[in-house]
């Protein structure tokens, strides 16, 4: 068995140095810094990076989307919640990311 390096994906710079409440998914999306935080991980070996789910945040179905376009190699982890969207719909929103990433898996 083999060990995997995972990290995560935050869509803007945000530190709990600035406000104790920071979140890494709410609120806008900074594109370049996305990009960049990706690259990192991909560069430094990370194997898969995690996108979370929030409901105030992005929808991580886009944020992957765009994250598989800038990078190679990664992998991903998408954050889920069954009810909030239908299986069906779910099942094919992830296949159809499948087919465009060949990275991903659920």
């Amino acid at each position: 068995m083999s060990v995997e390096f995972i990290g995560m994906i935050g869509t803007r710079e945000a530190s709990e140095l600035h406000d104790p409440t920071v979140s890494l998914t709410g609120g806008s999306i900074d594109l370049a810094y996305v990009r960049k935080f990706a690259k990192v991980h991909e560069d430094s070996g990370f194997d898969r990076v995690l996108v979370g789910y929030s409901s105030t945040g992005p929808d991580g179905f886009n944020v992957v989307s765009y994250v598989a376009a800038a990078t190679e190699r990664l992998k991903f982890l998408l954050a889920h919640r069954p009810g909030f969207v239908a299986p069906t719909l779910a099942a094919r929103k992830l296949a159809t990311l499948d087919h465009f990433s060949k990275t991903i898996e659920g």
